[in-house]
């Protein structure tokens, strides 16, 4: 059964979480485009935003391509660990020579795999755990990357937006302060036109890097959410795989000692209550007969005294 499960396993590979990826990304592509100075419709919305403030949108957008960079190579990685996975299932030679080098995520995995197929290929429950803990331990610590990149760039939204309502604060104070009072009143409206320059600056920076900084989380949210699920996904199935390969009955020399030492102990217990318990009997069984001998004893005396009346 074990082993009829072990071959009826198959690996999904992340090709189908890759595309989804690309797709999605493609449509993003799309709305830029179409929001771009070379669509149908020309427009310079994104360009206009993208200029209130470069230095900081540029690194938005820089940081953008490094976390759609990180969450492809994330799902691309899996495929060279589920080949390595099928190379080590199908080859028949025992020495496992021709295997290929194993990719990072699974590196550990491999070790133990190679270990347990020099001491027969099946596998105790403890080594199976240890395996899977590990592999999780690997994704969980290429997840946080991929979750910190996605803060980041809300971060850099948030700072562009309070960098900017600072700059429409100073703008509006400096405004009202150079307002002529009792000047001519289109001298004074023409001037306070000019002054409100440096706030709209400042609304513009606020707006443009909170736009280019959640847009960039939201497409670097999903493209996470994409990679955690191929992830889970060749979990699930290496999961399915080692339970094929797993001997319930068998246990490593560890976990044998630490039973044996369970049972001597268990026994020892046992027989301190036995012991508790025969203690108790013996007890209670003397004070029986101690009060027994006593009713005798009154007895005795009083059939005495009577026989001495008589």
């Amino acid at each position: 059964m074990a082993r009829s499960l072990e071959r009826s396993v198959r690996f999904v590979r992340p090709g189908r979480y890759i595309l989804n990826m690309l797709l999605f990304l493609i449509l993003v592509g799309g709305v830029v485009y179409y929001l771009s100075p070379y669509s149908p419709n020309p427009s310079t919305i994104l360009i206009d935003a993208f200029n209130e403030n470069r230095a900081l949108n540029g690194l938005i957008l820089g940081v953008l391509a490094l976390g759609v960079i990180y969450n492809l190579n994330q799902a691309g990685m899996l495929e060279g660990a589920i080949n390595w996975i099928e190379a080590f299932r199908e080859t028949v030679d025992p020495r496992r020579a021709r295997l290929p080098k194993p990719p990072g995520v699974i590196n550990a995995v491999a070790q133990l795999l190679l270990d347990a197929d020099e001491r027969g290929g099946r596998l105790s429950f403890e080594s199976t755990r240890a395996i899977l803990d590990s592999l999780a331990t690997r994704m969980d610590e290429g997840r946080e990357m991929g979750r910190y990149i996605g803060h980041l760039l809300v971060f850099l939204g948030l700072l562009g937006t309070f960098w900017g309502l600072i700059q429409t604060v100073n703008g509006v104070g400096a405004t009202i302060s150079n307002l002529a009072i009792g000047a001519d009143t289109g001298d004074a409206i023409t001037q306070l036109i000019n002054n409100l320059k440096a706030p709209l600056e400042g609304m513009g920076t606020a707006f443009s890097s909170s736009l280019f900084g959640l847009s960039s989380s939201l497409v670097v949210g999903f493209l996470d959410l994409q990679a955690s699920q191929a992830q889970g996904r060749f979990y699930s199935d290496l999961e399915d795989w080692l339970s094929g390969r797993t001997d319930p009955g068998r246990a490593d020399g560890a976990r044998t000692a630490q039973a044996y030492e369970g049972d001597v102990a268990a026994a020892l217990q046992a027989m301190e209550s036995a012991f508790a318990a025969h203690t108790a009997e013996l007890v209670k069984a003397h004070a029986a007969n101690t009060a027994q001998l006593k009713d005798e004893i009154r007895a005795l005396n009083r059939s005495l005294i009577r026989g001495g009346k008589d």
